[in-house]
Protein backbone atom coordinates (compact mmCIF):
# COMPACT_ATOMS: atom_id res chain seq x y z
CA UNK A 1 0.00 0.00 0.00
CA UNK A 2 1.11 3.33 -0.83
CA UNK A 3 1.69 6.31 1.41
CA UNK A 4 -1.29 8.34 -0.37
CA UNK A 5 -3.19 5.21 0.06
CA UNK A 6 -2.59 4.94 3.50
CA UNK A 7 -3.28 8.73 4.02
CA UNK A 8 -6.57 8.78 2.33
CA UNK A 9 -7.42 5.68 4.57
CA UNK A 10 -6.63 7.26 7.71
CA UNK A 11 -8.25 10.46 6.13
CA UNK A 12 -11.40 8.94 5.83
CA UNK A 13 -11.41 6.20 8.75
CA UNK A 14 -14.14 6.12 10.99
CA UNK A 15 -12.43 7.63 13.56
CA UNK A 16 -10.97 10.59 11.54
CA UNK A 17 -14.55 10.78 10.18
CA UNK A 18 -16.49 10.79 13.84
CA UNK A 19 -14.29 12.06 15.73
CA UNK A 20 -10.81 13.78 14.71
CA UNK A 21 -12.11 15.96 11.87
CA UNK A 22 -15.28 17.23 13.92
CA UNK A 23 -13.29 18.12 16.92
CA UNK A 24 -10.82 19.65 14.60
CA UNK A 25 -13.45 21.61 13.10
CA UNK A 26 -14.86 23.22 16.75
CA UNK A 27 -11.73 24.18 17.00
CA UNK A 28 -11.58 26.50 14.01
CA UNK A 29 -14.99 27.76 14.94
CA UNK A 30 -13.21 28.86 18.02
CA UNK A 31 -10.49 30.85 16.58
CA UNK A 32 -12.55 32.55 14.13
CA UNK A 33 -14.00 35.42 16.59
CA UNK A 34 -10.75 35.56 18.66
CA UNK A 35 -7.33 34.56 17.30
CA UNK A 36 -7.90 35.12 13.70
CA UNK A 37 -10.46 37.59 14.43
CA UNK A 38 -7.58 40.09 15.99
CA UNK A 39 -4.82 38.67 13.93
CA UNK A 40 -6.71 40.54 10.57
CA UNK A 41 -7.92 43.33 12.86
CA UNK A 42 -5.59 46.12 10.25
CA UNK A 43 -6.23 43.91 7.71
CA UNK A 44 -8.66 45.90 5.17
CA UNK A 45 -9.73 45.00 2.23
CA UNK A 46 -11.25 47.69 -0.90
CA UNK A 47 -12.49 47.85 -4.32
CA UNK A 48 -12.34 50.74 -7.05
CA UNK A 49 -14.73 53.21 -6.18
CA UNK A 50 -16.85 52.66 -9.52
CA UNK A 51 -17.41 48.93 -8.33
CA UNK A 52 -17.45 49.00 -4.67
CA UNK A 53 -19.47 52.49 -4.12
CA UNK A 54 -18.18 52.51 -0.15
CA UNK A 55 -15.57 52.56 2.67
CA UNK A 56 -12.91 50.03 3.38
CA UNK A 57 -13.93 47.02 4.77
CA UNK A 58 -12.03 45.42 7.54
CA UNK A 59 -10.85 41.85 6.70
CA UNK A 60 -12.12 40.27 10.50
CA UNK A 61 -15.34 41.62 9.18
CA UNK A 62 -15.61 39.24 6.39
CA UNK A 63 -13.79 36.16 7.69
CA UNK A 64 -16.20 35.69 10.51
CA UNK A 65 -19.41 37.87 10.08
CA UNK A 66 -19.27 37.21 6.63
CA UNK A 67 -18.79 33.49 6.89
CA UNK A 68 -21.11 32.73 9.76
CA UNK A 69 -23.98 34.57 7.79
CA UNK A 70 -22.74 32.87 4.44
CA UNK A 71 -22.88 29.12 6.02
CA UNK A 72 -25.84 30.18 7.92
CA UNK A 73 -28.27 31.67 5.84
CA UNK A 74 -27.03 29.81 2.61
CA UNK A 75 -24.51 27.42 2.30
CA UNK A 76 -26.32 24.62 5.00
CA UNK A 77 -29.94 25.93 4.00
CA UNK A 78 -28.93 25.21 -0.19
CA UNK A 79 -26.78 21.73 1.28
CA UNK A 80 -29.71 20.46 3.08
CA UNK A 81 -32.34 21.34 0.30
CA UNK A 82 -30.28 19.56 -2.32
CA UNK A 83 -29.14 16.38 0.03
CA UNK A 84 -32.93 16.03 1.28
CA UNK A 85 -35.72 18.02 0.21
CA UNK A 86 -37.24 21.72 -0.16
CA UNK A 87 -38.74 21.51 3.34
CA UNK A 88 -35.67 20.19 5.42
CA UNK A 89 -33.83 22.81 3.26
CA UNK A 90 -36.61 25.67 4.52
CA UNK A 91 -36.70 24.60 7.66
CA UNK A 92 -32.97 24.63 7.58
CA UNK A 93 -32.68 28.26 6.36
CA UNK A 94 -35.29 29.46 8.88
CA UNK A 95 -33.10 28.04 12.01
CA UNK A 96 -30.03 29.30 10.45
CA UNK A 97 -30.96 32.92 9.66
CA UNK A 98 -32.59 32.77 13.27
CA UNK A 99 -29.37 31.89 14.53
CA UNK A 100 -27.39 34.63 12.65
CA UNK A 101 -29.59 37.05 13.87
CA UNK A 102 -29.98 36.40 17.15
CA UNK A 103 -25.98 35.96 17.60
CA UNK A 104 -25.53 39.64 15.85
CA UNK A 105 -28.02 40.62 18.31
CA UNK A 106 -25.60 39.80 20.98
CA UNK A 107 -22.74 40.59 19.45
CA UNK A 108 -23.45 44.30 18.83
CA UNK A 109 -25.48 44.58 22.48
CA UNK A 110 -28.73 44.70 20.98
CA UNK A 111 -30.22 45.59 17.63
CA UNK A 112 -33.21 47.36 16.93
CA UNK A 113 -35.85 44.37 15.18
CA UNK A 114 -36.45 46.38 11.92
CA UNK A 115 -37.87 44.05 8.82
CA UNK A 116 -34.73 44.47 7.27
CA UNK A 117 -33.70 41.06 9.98
CA UNK A 118 -37.25 39.56 8.88
CA UNK A 119 -36.06 39.78 5.08
CA UNK A 120 -33.00 37.96 5.90
CA UNK A 121 -34.80 34.97 7.79
CA UNK A 122 -36.94 34.84 4.76
CA UNK A 123 -33.94 34.53 2.32
CA UNK A 124 -32.63 31.99 4.12
CA UNK A 125 -35.93 29.83 4.01
CA UNK A 126 -36.35 30.49 0.16
CA UNK A 127 -32.81 29.54 -0.34
CA UNK A 128 -33.19 26.40 0.97
CA UNK A 129 -36.64 25.67 -0.50
CA UNK A 130 -35.76 26.76 -3.79
CA UNK A 131 -32.78 24.75 -3.94
CA UNK A 132 -34.68 21.25 -2.84
CA UNK A 133 -37.16 22.40 -4.99
CA UNK A 134 -34.92 22.54 -8.42
CA UNK A 135 -32.99 19.55 -7.51
CA UNK A 136 -36.06 17.33 -7.22
CA UNK A 137 -37.50 18.68 -10.30
CA UNK A 138 -33.48 17.86 -11.71
CA UNK A 139 -33.49 14.57 -10.32
CA UNK A 140 -36.41 14.02 -12.33
CA UNK A 141 -35.25 14.79 -15.38
CA UNK A 142 -31.99 12.23 -14.36
CA UNK A 143 -29.36 15.42 -13.70
CA UNK A 144 -27.65 14.69 -10.37
CA UNK A 145 -24.26 15.67 -10.96
CA UNK A 146 -22.42 18.50 -9.85
CA UNK A 147 -23.40 21.15 -12.49
CA UNK A 148 -26.83 20.48 -11.86
CA UNK A 149 -26.08 20.99 -7.77
CA UNK A 150 -23.93 24.34 -9.10
CA UNK A 151 -26.93 25.43 -11.27
CA UNK A 152 -29.55 24.82 -8.32
CA UNK A 153 -27.55 26.25 -5.82
CA UNK A 154 -26.75 29.97 -7.59
CA UNK A 155 -30.54 30.30 -8.20
CA UNK A 156 -31.27 30.05 -4.80
CA UNK A 157 -28.51 32.64 -4.05
CA UNK A 158 -29.68 34.60 -6.25
CA UNK A 159 -33.38 34.69 -5.16
CA UNK A 160 -31.75 35.18 -1.02
CA UNK A 161 -29.58 37.93 -2.25
CA UNK A 162 -32.14 40.23 -3.98
CA UNK A 163 -34.13 39.05 -0.63
CA UNK A 164 -31.54 39.97 1.83
CA UNK A 165 -30.72 43.46 -0.14
CA UNK A 166 -33.40 44.90 -0.87
CA UNK A 167 -35.32 44.53 2.76
CA UNK A 168 -32.04 45.89 4.29
CA UNK A 169 -31.35 49.32 1.31
CA UNK A 170 -35.52 49.68 2.14
CA UNK A 171 -35.08 49.06 6.19
CA UNK A 172 -32.72 49.29 7.72
CA UNK A 173 -31.20 52.58 9.20
CA UNK A 174 -27.48 51.79 8.43
CA UNK A 175 -28.47 50.93 4.76
CA UNK A 176 -26.86 54.57 4.04
CA UNK A 177 -24.29 54.98 6.41
CA UNK A 178 -23.68 58.87 5.16
CA UNK A 179 -23.74 57.38 1.94
CA UNK A 180 -25.64 58.48 -1.31
CA UNK A 181 -28.18 56.16 -1.89
CA UNK A 182 -26.85 54.63 -5.37
CA UNK A 183 -23.88 54.31 -3.54
CA UNK A 184 -25.39 52.09 -0.89
CA UNK A 185 -27.47 50.39 -3.10
CA UNK A 186 -23.39 49.18 -4.72
CA UNK A 187 -22.32 48.68 -1.95
CA UNK A 188 -24.70 46.36 0.04
CA UNK A 189 -25.68 44.11 -3.18
CA UNK A 190 -21.61 43.81 -3.93
CA UNK A 191 -21.63 42.83 -0.54
CA UNK A 192 -24.25 40.59 -0.70
CA UNK A 193 -23.31 38.93 -3.87
CA UNK A 194 -20.15 38.11 -2.58
CA UNK A 195 -21.68 36.39 0.17
CA UNK A 196 -24.48 34.60 -1.24
CA UNK A 197 -23.07 32.80 -4.56
CA UNK A 198 -19.91 32.52 -3.05
CA UNK A 199 -21.46 30.12 -0.28
CA UNK A 200 -24.34 29.04 -2.62
CA UNK A 201 -21.09 27.96 -4.71
CA UNK A 202 -19.53 26.00 -1.42
CA UNK A 203 -23.22 24.23 -0.75
CA UNK A 204 -23.60 22.55 -3.57
CA UNK A 205 -19.86 21.42 -3.67
CA UNK A 206 -20.54 20.22 0.04
CA UNK A 207 -23.98 18.57 -1.18
CA UNK A 208 -21.77 16.49 -4.16
CA UNK A 209 -18.84 15.86 -1.70
CA UNK A 210 -21.65 14.12 0.76
CA UNK A 211 -22.13 11.58 -2.01
CA UNK A 212 -18.94 9.84 -1.30
CA UNK A 213 -20.16 9.00 1.77
CA UNK A 214 -23.55 7.41 0.89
Amino acid sequence: MSLTDKFYGLLFSEISLGVVIPIAIGVLILLFPTVIFDALANIHVSFPESIWGGPEIPLQHIITVGIAEGLLTCAIPVMVGIVLNRWTGGIAGFIGSVLFTVGMATYYGGISATLDWLGLIVAGMLAGYIAGSLMARSRNKGSTGLKAMLIVAIVAAAVATIFTTQTYIWFSPMAQMGMTYWDAVGLAYFTYIAIYGVWGIFGAIGAWMSGWFR
